[in-house]
């Protein structure tokens, strides 16, 4: 009996502690690499992988098999998990070979990506001309509506509990 609590316990926090994408894509990225250096010089890390957490802007789809999403870059741990969602340091422009349903992927949804860097482009936020990174989604995560990947679904108490959903 208690071996087996031991074993639930152990898998438990292993799987808190677990990266947001899978381990073949953390191999590719630089955890000194940051969205900081991007933004100063995208042209200047074009090839290189870069793991980022945010929020979706926008979808555009392409011929019903390509999509390109504007993401709110939001600061997330070396596990890719977000860390605020009330700090950025900018946007990208993720272009993605697979379909994105926009109304799955729609404004505010969070993500976990893995990318490589492609360039940059210039674009427009309201008035203002703003030059986005461009990145190919290599591995990309999208977080649960309501599972807010920075706050713990660790829960302790004694009794019962009701959670109602409005």
């Amino acid at each position: 009996m208690r071996l087996l609590f031991l074993l639930l316990t152990t898998l438990f926090f292993s799987a808190a502690c677990a990266p947001a994408v899978s381990r073949e894509s953390m191999e590719l990225v630089d955890p000194e690499f940051t969205f900081e250096d991007v933004i100063q010089a995208p042209d200047r890390h074009i090839g290189r992988y870069l793991l980022l957490g945010g929020a979706v802007v926008s979808v555009r789809t392409h011929n019903g098999d390509r999509s390109e999403l504007e993401v709110v870059q939001h600061p997330s741990d070396h596990r890719g998990r977000i860390t605020a969602t009330d700090r950025s340091a900018g946007r990208f422009i993720l272009k993605d070979d697979t379909f994105r349903d926009p109304n799955i992927y729609r404004p505010g949804r969070l993500i976990t990506v893995v990318g490589q860097v492609e360039g940059s482009r210039t674009g427009r936020i309201g008035e203002f001309d703003y030059l986005y990174p461009v990145l190919t989604v290599h591995e990309l995560r999208l977080w649960a509506p309501g599972d807010h990947p920075d706050s713990t679904r660790t829960r302790f108490g004694i009794g019962v509990g009701i959670g109602i959903g409005l």
